[in-house]
């Protein structure tokens, strides 16, 4: 049994939150002087302070069955024998071999409920190391500092019990003064992984367990400053900032009198603002309605500010000083922050005054090979990479994430939704109520808006995620609201069950809905701002139709954006079942209860590999646009406060595939949200299928990108593509002598009308996902009934091919096809063929470059390209590699210099695609470890193809991306050279 709380048992008891932690306060780090404060003002610099000790490596380590397993000789005895291993901190023990391994789920909790009931194995971790405590820190407040346990720890010092806490997204922390020793101690902390808190922590994401977050001990003055609020705000009617800095001074050495705090604002090149403000720390308590705390105010009105945003990130220092009463300075806290403001006006959300668009992702901590414990480089490396794509706004899904993400996002501008710890997915709309669970709400959510309140970055405070809507969440949002009056909540619950126009308006200020039809965002006319909390699902194969919601947004008053789910898969590097070495996703660990590859949802790879998506988002979300509006260009700037002379812009004209011109396109200065006109850069051609493009790229590196990246590119068609005569044949036609393409290919021409599922057309690995939930594509279970999936295409449609052999080997094929009104929803129309091996490169003249469909295709662009064949980008296998609108394409083998060339008769453009696995390849493979390249080429060429929709998790595809039924014609040209 634990000592200390072993016959409590807090941890089975949702009421218990903390036992002996310290109030949570912003991150700042005490240095002895303003100029060492000065230089390390970032909370990562902590660690060098004088006054800190990281306590960051390797730990000795013990798994038990459970936190009643624990005998107290596991906390008193030293750590001996073979049961004792060594772990990494900050890590999951999950992840180092210890003998219990991740778990993923989505909805449905890990064990059997009901809450807060939990299972009798209830894996347990004891941490134990030593540290010391210098002779220094004589006379100082020792305080233990832990930045994240999974999911409830219990702390013990020297053998001595000292506390207990939860959250496991937020740092507890404990004054150890009374426990610790000058010298040697030594410090146990026991993890379990499951709690009653487990049931609040439901989200969609692999359940771990330990110390995934700093630890570190730090010694604090017996009289320090003990909590510093910012809050910077900008009137951008007359440009000024206003700052009010609250010093609370605390210790077990409450202030006497003499003590002040003294508060400077400057530039981070360290010049003054303003003249510093000295106050004295009121130390008379004893004021019956009268004293308000240890704390002082200090108030600046700073004329001619420079505003903080996403577009131009302009921070400031805050320097904060305790003096003591004999005039020394006793310590010295940095602060950085930035002066803007968020207020809603109608229906729209105004940062500074003025409407921006939420160009958003939601991001959860995660990491391949250390789960949830990341680096500075490792988040670094997210945002930039988001940054590089034209994401500029982040949620924080769905918990507060590490706290030095929020220092980034400062730094390199980034809206950020910082979201509550808080998700009871399986429960959602009963513990939301429940009186038991009302200290959890509130604290979670106190906690977060504590930590985080004096960052810019921080938009929107929200609730949580899928907790249903009650009692308990209007408590959290009274003590938000008072607590923090200047930013607004944020809650999709609130409306989704109350209803978007009147619905749970005390718990979110705007409307932010998850996955709504095109047709409801069409039809939103509330009076809050309309952000999507979550939209175009990027499962596999996916985010369809993100251009169409961008032509709602844009068009409807009241839409801002919304936040795209999500940034990266959650896959985990390990031996995988097969026994290969990959990334695994939910049940491949062996779990029993498991949610499969819903975990595998992200517009990048686990390690940071963009997916093919990406090219669409980062066009919804371009900073400059360019159309064509009678004889004129019309360059627009959708960003919201700065210009676009940091951006230069280039022009090419493509006619028929071929550049008949480019050169550089002179823009004026454009004003944020303004547009100016330009004439044509060139004379519009007389020949068919020109298409005008206009690329813009930056000018100077910035911290995410060199100069000359590109982030922007638009098109304009100047001239139609012009319909080939095509003369059909007869059953006897005359064919010439021998064909030049028939000796290259490896496998015939066939009809093809299935393509491999994508996660949206369904789930092929866990099926039942749909008759649990509702969700969920159908399209994969129609093709099934049906035999698409099994039987030869001629079997099921009506098919008439007809080829003619031309004098120059050539070959151009004919094709008709009836698809019968059963078949309301194939994959594709089309055929396909394989070349032998050794075929290794493509050049088209079509949209790209990279994979597009028919409803992700607005970002590829209509010109030449060339590239090496695909590899498969999806963890599950299915359908990938098309190119869409395509006039011809080239097949060709470097080595030799062989092309096979296909060219499109009819209609004018065709969807092509070539991989080096055929369809049901693809289909028939669970894991991309499974699938084996062939050496051959396998050609798709699609008359009709279905878009890809967001079904896994959304709305399916438009009526007018589907495959319609009817008549389809098509004609080509295959030739060699």
């Amino acid at each position: 049994m634990l000592p200390g709380v072993g016959s409590v048992r807090p941890w089975v008891d949702p009421a218990v939150v903390e036992l002996n932690r310290l109030p949570m306060r912003t991150p700042t780090t005490a240095f002895p002087t303003a100029a060492e404060a000065r230089q390390n003002d970032r909370v990562h610099d902590g660690d060098a302070s004088p006054w800190r000790r990281t306590l960051n490596g390797k730990w000795n380590f013990r798994l038990y069955e459970s936190p009643d397993a624990v005998p107290a000789n596991a906390i008193i005895k030293a750590p001996t024998g073979s049961s004792w291993l060594r772990v990494a901190v900050p890590g999951n023990w999950t992840m180092q071999n210890t003998g219990d391994l991740p778990q993923y789920t989505n909805v449905q909790m890990p064990f059997n409920g009901p809450p807060p009931t939990l299972p009798e194995k209830n894996p347990t971790g004891v941490y134990r190391r030593p540290f010391k405590v210098p002779n220094s820190w004589d006379g100082r407040q020792i305080v233990l500092h832990i930045g994240g346990a999974e999911s409830t720890h219990v702390l013990y010092v020297n053998g001595r019990w000292v506390g207990y806490g939860t959250d496991s997204r937020l740092a507890s922390e404990y004054d150890i003064t009374k426990f610790v020793e000058h010298g040697d101690n030594d410090l146990t902390i026991v993890v379990s992984k499951w709690s009653a808190q487990s049931y609040v922590e439901d989200q969609d994401q692999w359940w771990m367990g330990g110390l995934h977050r700093e630890v570190f001990v730090e010694a604090r003055g017996a009289t320090h400053v003990d909590n510093l609020i910012c809050d910077a705000s900008y009137n951008h009617v007359d440009g000024s900032g206003t700052l009010d800095v609250t010093a609370i001074v605390g210790g077990f050495t409450a202030p006497t009198e003499g003590w002040k705090i003294k508060t400077r604002i400057e530039t981070l090149k360290g010049k003054q603002l303003s003249k510093p403000i000295t106050k004295k720390v009121p130390h008379t308590f004893y004021q019956p309605m009268g004293f308000f705390g240890h704390k002082t105010e200090a108030s600046f009105t700073l004329p001619g500010i420079a505003p903080w945003s996403a577009e131009s990130p302009c921070r400031y220092r805050v320097i904060v000083e305790l003096i003591n009463p004999s005039g020394e300075v006793a310590e010295a806290h940095p602060q950085i922050i930035g002066f803007r403001s968020i207020v809603i006006s109608g229906n729209e959300l105004l940062i500074n005054g003025k409407p921006a668009w939420i160009f958003g992702v939601n991001r959860h901590d995660h990491h391949p090979t250390r789960g949830k414990a990341l680096t500075i480089d490792n988040i670094r490396d997210d945002l930039l990479a988001m940054r590089r794509h034209n994401i500029t706004a982040v949620r924080c899904a769905h918990y507060p994430n590490d706290p030095r993400l929020l220092d980034l996002c400062d730094e390199i501008g980034m809206y950020v939704v910082d979201e509550a710890n808080l998700e009871a997915h399986a429960y959602n709309t009963s513990l939301c109520n429940d009186p038991a669970w009302r200290t959890t709400w509130v604290a979670r959510a106190a906690r977060m808006v504590e930590r985080d309140r004096n960052h810019a970055s921080v938009i929107m405070w929200s609730l949580g995620n899928e907790a249903g809507y009650g009692r308990n969440h209007d408590a959290q949002a009274g003590w938000i609201r008072h607590a923090d009056p200047t930013r607004p909540l944020h809650y999709e619950p609130a409306s989704f069950h109350e209803g978007w126009l009147d619905g749970g308006r005390h718990a979110s200020d705007v409307v932010c809905p998850m996955y709504p039809t095109h047709q409801d965002t069409a039809a939103y006319a509330g009076d809050r701002p309309f952000i999507m909390c979550e939209y175009s699902h990027a499962m596999g194969n996916s985010n369809g139709s993100l251009a169409d919601y961008w032509d709602t947004i844009l068009a409807t008053p009241g839409l801002q954006g919304g936040f795209i789910w999500e940034w990266k898969d959650h896959g985990l590097s390990t031996t995988l079942p097969n026994g290969k070495k990959g990334f695994a996703y939910g049940g491949q660990f062996g779990e029993a209860i498991h949610d499969g590859n819903f975990v595998a949802d992200g517009l990048m790879s686990a390690d940071l590999v963009p997916h093919p998506a990406i090219q669409e988002v980062e066009w919804v979300y371009r900073p400059a646009t360019m159309e064509k509006k009678g004889a004129n260009l019309v360059i627009s700037n959708r960003r919201s406060f700065t210009n676009l002379d940091d951006l230069a812009a280039t022009w090419e004209l493509n006619v028929g595939g071929s550049v008949r011109g480019s050169g550089t396109l002179e823009v004026p200065t454009v004003s944020p949200g303004q547009s100016v006109k330009l004439p044509m850069p060139c004379v519009t051609p007389t020949d068919p299928d020109a298409h005008l493009t206009v690329t813009f790229s930056q000018r100077a590196s910035t911290a995410w990108a060199p100069a000359g990246h590109v982030v922007a590119r638009d098109q304009v068609q100047l001239k139609a593509a012009k319909q080939a005569k095509i003369t059909r044949l007869k059953s006897d036609a005359p064919q010439a002598a021998g064909s030049s393409v028939a000796k290259l290919f490896a496998a015939p021409i066939e009809l093809s009308i299935f393509r491999a599922s994508t996660d949206n057309d369904g789930y092929k690995l866990m099926p039942e996902l749909h008759e649990m939930y509702g969700i969920g594509g159908t399209s994969l279970q129609a093709w099934q009934a049906a035999g698409v999936d099994t039987q030869p295409a001629d079997e099921l449609v009506a098919h008439d091919h007809r080829v003619q052999v031309l004098d120059d080997g050539s070959e151009v094929h004919h094709h008709t096809v009836n698809v019968p009104d059963a078949l309301n929803d194939l994959g594709r129309v089309g055929i396909t063929f394989q070349l032998k091996a050794g075929f290794d490169q493509t050049r088209w003249f079509g949209r790209g470059q990279l994979e597009n469909y028919p409803d992700r295709n607005r970002g590829a662009m209509v010109g030449t390209w060339e590239s090496g064949i695909d590899a498969a980008p999806y963890l599950v296998p299915q359908e990938f590699g098309l190119r869409t609108d395509c006039r011809w394409f080239e097949f060709v083998k470097s080595g030799t210099g062989e092309v096979v060339r296909l060219n499109v008769l009819q209609p004018t453009t065709m969807h092509v695609s070539a991989t080096r696995f055929t369809a049901q390849d693809l289909f028939a493979a669970g894991h991309e470890t499974d699938i084996k390249p062939r050496k051959t080429l396998v050609v798709h060429v699609d008359v009709a193809h279905r878009g890809v929709g967001t079904a896994s998790c959304g709305p399916d595809i438009l009526e007018q991306y589907r495959v319609p039924t009817g008549k389809h014609t098509f004609s080509y040209q295959l030739s060699a050279k």
